[in-house]
């Protein structure tokens, strides 16, 4: 616990990983209040990739845990996903540095992601995340297909959560929390408070990651808002973070989910149906849906805490990003671009002569950042001169 109280204002600019070549840049600004959704603003962590023009990817880290987890898992060079993409791990709305508003509807944190990336001047990107926050990405592609390359999850499902065992922990958690008391207390304080009643030793430490000293009072605080996610858990209504409502719709992109084989979230012989339902691209096991062989170990939600673990989704996720991410859907990887020709559809055209001749087309592929870049136009000029 020594460690996680050197560590605990992680968030500034005195950041410290382990793998990172080049310092990872803490995106600038505070968590504001709210009062229009259409005003909120979210902040993260950016990781630049190791080369130039690269193409861009949002991550979403699980409810209440810190950015800071996930940025080994990106930077680690093993893993190479810096190679490929330019890598942003933003919180959502109501979470460390993104600003506060009480709702936690879906398609209005969807538009949350799209103004970042209007604001960060990013055309397409790919989007992912980790339990709750697999569920944003999946939103953003099913709300805003047209700026999303591909979707991929770590351990969630588009199902509703609510009745599963590891939510109603969740949930409990959070319930135990508003009882904490932190006016006045210290780190020893609290951290004997989370040892008596949080029994899970990774939400306590998830918890105590999240602890920050109030500028004001000199009291410390959570670093996400946790009288809206009290009352948002609580209440259990249609827009609860444990949900999944049918109005978010389908996502006809590219996708990619990797869970655990025991895991409390995605149950294997049931709710990976769910997987064909929502996301109409999805091929099946061994395709773009695998599980990570492993125990019944509660802590295996957390993939970059196992050497194996990590492993196994770096290498799914790296060849999604290498081999499917961004292709058009008609054809079957990367290696079809400019290969293949998609034929047209027999009958397709009003042909009443009967001398139509039939031809095919190559599905066409776009700059990754086509709106905020002038590349077609300098290509166009160059091609006249």
């Amino acid at each position: 616990m020594h460690s996680l109280i050197k560590n605990i204002n992680k968030f500034n600019n005195k950041l410290s990983f382990a793998y990172t070549t080049t310092r990872p840049i803490v995106l600038p600004g505070k968590a504001q209040y709210q009062e229009n959704t259409k005003n909120v603003n979210l902040r993260g962590i950016h990781l630049k990739g190791k080369y130039n023009d690269l193409p861009n990817l949002i991550f979403f880290a699980e409810h209440c845990d810190t950015n800071q987890n996930w940025v080994n898992f990106f930077a680690n060079p093993e893993n190479k996903i810096l190679d490929y993409r330019n890598v942003y791990i933003i919180s959502p709305r109501n979470f460390g540095r993104s600003d506060r508003n009480p709702s936690y509807d879906l398609a209005e944190q969807a538009d949350d992601v799209v103004r970042f990336m209007y604001e960060n001047q990013i055309s397409t990107a790919t989007l992912g995340g980790h339990g709750f926050g697999g569920k944003l990405a999946l939103a953003v592609g099913c709300y805003h297909v047209d700026r999303v390359s591909g979707v991929f999850n770590f351990d969630t499902a588009p199902i509703d959560h609510r009745g599963f065992e590891s939510f109603q922990e969740f949930q409990q958690n959070i319930r135990t929390l508003k009882d904490i008391e932190l006016k006045g207390a210290s780190l020893k304080d609290i951290d004997i408070q989370l040892n008596n009643q949080i029994e899970d030793p990774k939400w306590r430490r998830i918890f105590y990651q999240n602890l920050v000293r109030d500028d004001k009072s000199g009291n410390f605080t959570w670093n996400f808002e946790l009288d809206y996610l009290h009352h948002n858990v609580t209440f259990n209504r249609e827009d609860s973070i444990g949900n999944w409502a049918r109005k978010h719709g389908l996502y006809t992109g590219r996708y990619l989910s990797v869970f655990a084989e025991y895991s409390r979230w995605v149950h294997l012989n049931t709710n990976t149906m769910r997987y064909f339902h929502v996301c109409t691209r999805t091929k099946g096991f061994g395709h773009d849906l695998f599980y990570i062989q492993g125990d019944e170990n509660p802590l295996n939600h957390w993939f970059y805490d196992f050497e194996q673990s990590e492993f196994v989704a770096s290498r799914k996720l790296l060849k999604f990003l290498t081999m499917y991410d961004g292709v058009h859907v008609l054809l079957k990887d990367r290696s079809e671009i400019g290969n293949y020709f998609i034929p047209d559809i027999t009958n397709s055209r009003i042909n009443a002569d009967g001398k139509h001749v039939y031809g095919d087309y190559s599905p066409a592929h776009y700059h990754h950042n086509w709106r905020f870049n002038n590349i077609y136009e300098r290509a166009e000029k160059a091609k006249n001169e």
